[in-house]
């Protein structure tokens, strides 16, 4: 394999080692890239012509790579790939001076995979068909299907890959309790899990939390010969040539970049208030995505005519609200109030808007959750589940901590104490007498161990969250009940607020095929240009524990080996 610069079609002319820009850096004081800017090279005039899309020959180059990759989150598998498979000159820029890996880093560190060689050694029976029916149904049919087929296609291949170069011994399971979100849909898997929440396992067999993969994605980077990493610096603008095809790009030092092939993975738009406003549907109030997440990519492939698509789409998440007092519109980072498995579902709890009514299964899965929040009332013109109201009474304060890992007698300041149902009412804005009918028809049901309302129960996801996640809120030596239904009717009662957020961010982004390339308003490739990760139109939305990193790990893959083969032809 001819794994030269001349194959890449690229002289080398102006190349520097990552040693010698990082001994620049320390000389003279600049940023990494800074340092290693060509001085005659400086942007001058016509320069924001070029990066506009005017046409390559306008920009004069202050350093030359490969392949250019932005951000060190799932689209870290997209940069050492790219290594391994070939590609001499990788620049990695990170848009944080500190923090490599991003969101991912920071997640639970599970993949959404299927079709993969260790389904038989965890007992898992799929099939192609089964699994591309299913996503199909969970993207509310709105996805393209060819990046679905290249997602399940490549995903083993993608597995093998992380587990040959990092030197792991497998990808397997740390439970069995999270099954298929949506497990009512044709193609769901009937066991209770299978393609969600893989990890890989290291070479003596121990499962590697997110911490630990993004500590080994690090040290594959720094010892990486073909690899140079840029922290604190970011894609500001993409550089086009005459037909349109990205050929660099320009750093937020100003350096201009000449590459093959950029690969965006930014992150989503979570952070970026206007394009909140914008896209999604109705208001979000929390995320637990990085801050840097303010919408770089989508911003630049919009303006050299990249399609965007599902922008109304995110990583569904809710949250309980952690401030004391309500502040509608109010959008925080924040990981303390995540409700992504507990306590919502747990029994002795139930769920209702300011009208008093229960508007949810509280015991589903987050995603499907956070959607409930969107239902407009056509009649008080208001999204009337924002806020929503978590009351449970003393009979679930006996079993499980309250949220925020709190108990009684040290409660937050975002738990609220009532003697009554009526004070709860009065205190929390609820209109009293339809949550006092509410919680009686709850309770009639919930005794009996039925909830013809809402169906709270009947699915395996209940079933199998309250046993795992019950271990993590009970109280020292309490019997942990078996169904998620329980009466509310013990006093005192606590109360919290409820608000819709997001598991790592947005999920809609610039419109990818199965190659990952980018796609234009015209639904043509964009050459050079790829996008992975919460940056991307991504693959199926929330489709199984661990969705945002599968997606972005295996389309990260595909992008490296189609931008480094498509090179060597």
């Amino acid at each position: 394999m001819n794994t030269g610069k001349e194959s890449m079609g690229i002289a080398s002319s102006i190349q520097l080692s990552r040693r010698d820009a990082i001994k620049g850096a320390a000389v003279m004081g600049m940023g990494l890239l800074g340092a290693t800017s060509l001085a005659a090279c400086a942007p001058g005039k016509g320069g924001d012509d070029a990066a506009g899309g005017a046409g390559a020959g306008a920009a004069s180059w202050d350093k030359e790579v490969q392949v250019l990759v932005a951000g060190t989150g799932t689209v870290v598998h997209a940069a050492i790939a790219c290594a391994e498979r070939g590609a001499e000159s990788v620049l990695v820029v990170e848009k944080d001076s500190a923090m490599f890996g991003g969101t991912s880093a920071t997640s639970g560190g599970g993949y959404a995979l299927a079709m993969l060689d260790f389904n038989a050694d965890e007992g898992i029976e799929d099939t192609r068909e089964k699994v591309l029916e299913y996503m199909k149904l969970v993207g509310d049919g709105r996805m393209d299907e060819n990046v679905q087929a290249a997602f399940v296609d490549n995903a083993n291949e993608f597995c093998r890959f992380v587990l040959e170069t990092h030197g792991w011994s497998k990808w397997g399971h740390t439970s069995k309790a999270f099954g298929d979100y949506y497990e009512l849909y044709q193609g769901s898997l009937d066991d209770a899990y299978g393609r969600g929440s893989w990890y890989p396992f290291d070479g003596g067999g121990q499962p590697l939390m997110a911490p630990a993969q993004w500590e080994a994605y690090r040290a594959y980077v720094d010892a990486s010969d073909r690899i140079e990493l840029a922290m604190g610096t970011s894609v500001e603008s993409l550089v086009t040539d005459g037909e349109g095809a990205v050929v660099g790009a320009v750093l937020s030092d100003g350096t201009r970049v000449k590459a093959s092939a950029v690969i965006l993975g930014t992150g989503g738009f979570e952070h970026d208030e206007d394009m909140r406003r914008f896209h999604l549907p109705f208001p979000y109030y929390r995320s637990n995505g990085s801050a840097n997440n303010t919408g770089d990519a989508h911003r630049m492939g919009a303006r050299i005519g990249a399609q965007l698509a599902y922008m109304d789409t995110t990583f569904g998440n809710p949250y309980f609200d952690t401030q004391k007092e309500w502040e509608p519109g109010a959008f925080r980072y924040d990981k303390v109030g995540s409700d992504a498995f507990a306590p919502r579902g747990f029994p002795h709890s139930i769920m209702v808007n300011r009208k008093g009514r229960r508007f949810c299964d509280e015991s589903t899965m987050y995603d499907t959750m956070n959607r409930a929040f969107g239902t407009y009332d056509t009649g008080t013109l208001e999204y009337v589940n924002i806020p929503g109201y978590w009351i449970c009474d003393s009979a679930y304060t006996s079993t499980f901590l309250l949220p925020g890992y709190a108990t009684p007698d040290e409660l937050p300041e975002f738990v609220f104490k009532f003697d009554s149902l009526e004070e709860l009412a009065e205190g929390m804005g609820i209109d009293e007498g339809a949550l006092l009918a509410e919680v009686s028809s709850f309770n009639e049901h919930a005794a009996q161990g039925a909830d013809p309302a809402w169906h709270r129960g009947e699915k395996a996801a209940s079933a199998n969250t309250l046993a795992m996640m019950s271990a993590l809120m009970s109280l020292p030596g309490a019997e942990i009940p078996q169904s998620v239904l329980g009466t509310v009717s013990e006093p005192p009662f606590y109360c919290c607020r409820y608000v819709p957020g997001m598991m790592g961010g947005t999920r809609g982004g610039l419109h990818i095929n199965e190659n990952a390339q980018v796609l234009d308003v015209e639904g043509q490739p964009i050459e050079g240009l790829y996008a992975t990760g919460n940056c991307s139109s991504g693959v199926a939305g929330y489709w199984a524990g661990g969705a945002t990193l599968g997606q972005g790990g295996v389309m990260g893959y595909v992008a490296a080996k189609h931008c480094v083969e498509a090179a060597q032809r």
